[in-house]
């Protein structure tokens, strides 16, 4: 394959990795957080299991495109190259692949707290690579990426959790949203303001941020995340009252909302994976 067929294909696999990634974060916080209740993990267990698996498939794969890319471009397997690219990536892919069984495992078994560690150390697996640890001085800049997914997995799999099915009841949908938006009304603010100092630190400064196809599509991504809250706003101030005094127009505003939220989630995973695709931080 050339240079330019392999970016691409880099770049299907970044989309790829995180959005698996954070659905299966998200589902699994759901299920520890009490979104979920207790007695419905059965509705998680068979789509955490699909978002894991495809989560290690793109975790492999991410392995595979950087053999070739360190070779000739034809070989994925390269047995020589191999231990090189596990150094690079080899952490980052253990950590990845422990928090999937365990996220996986915990919603399987009814454990909460299974659940919760199996996202944390799935999250981690993002600090371990990356544009955070290719600045001269990361600092604080990869554990804050780890939490900058943690929250994002809770947020982007909402559309999944919260959407109201007919297996839903007006009761279990109300208090889906309701434990949803307790939690989201302190995290998301404390999402976008990562993003912020996330991309202040990895553009380097307002100049780059803003100069830089890299550092504007940083901001694409953090624009779409301020609409998607404001979005979020209009749940928890509008739709979630609407679904309790007329639950048939509630749950109607509440899908097309999801969909809406849905369609700015993948705007911004797309944007995200450009930007670590094509460009990186200034040092």
């Amino acid at each position: 394959m050339t240079g330019g067929e392999l970016s691409l294909l880099q770049f299907a696999d970044r989309i790829g990795l995180n959005l698996f990634a954070l659905l299966t974060i998200g589902l699994a916080l759901h299920a520890a957080s009490g979104v979920v209740e207790r007695n419905l993990f059965q509705s998680l267990r068979s789509r955490i299991i699909l978002t894991g698996a495809a989560l290690a498939f793109f975790a492999a794969a991410r392995l595979g495109i950087l053999v070739a890319q360190m070779g000739d471009g034809g070989n994925f397997l390269d047995p020589e190259l191999m231990p090189l690219a596990w150094m690079a990536l080899g952490d980052s892919t253990l950590a990845i692949l422990a928090g999937t069984v365990a996220s996986i495992t915990g919603v399987w078994f009814g454990s909460r707290t299974l659940a919760g560690v199996g996202a944390a150390t799935l999250s981690f697996g993002f600090s371990l690579t990356g544009h955070a640890q290719g600045l001269i001085d990361p600092g604080l800049a990869p554990i804050m990426v780890a939490v900058h997914v943690f929250i994002a997995g809770f947020w982007i799999a909402a559309p999944i959790s919260l959407y109201p099915a007919a297996t839903l009841d007006d009761v279990q949908l109300l208090s889906r949203l309701r434990r949803f938006s307790s939690i989201a009304v302190l995290a998301i603010p404390i999402l976008v303001a990562l993003g912020v100092w996330l991309a202040w630190t990895l553009a380097g400064g307002a100049e780059k941020l803003i100069g830089t196809i890299y550092g504007l599509l940083l901001l694409s991504k953090l624009a779409i995340g301020i609409i998607a809250m404001s979005l979020g706003a209009l749940n928890k101030q509008v739709i979630t009252v609407k679904v309790a005094v007329d639950s048939d127009t509630g749950r109607q505003w509440l899908r097309i909302a999801l969909l809406c939220e849905a369609a700015l989630f993948a705007a911004a995973i797309i944007a995200v994976s450009s930007a670590t695709t094509i460009g990186g931080p200034v040092e």
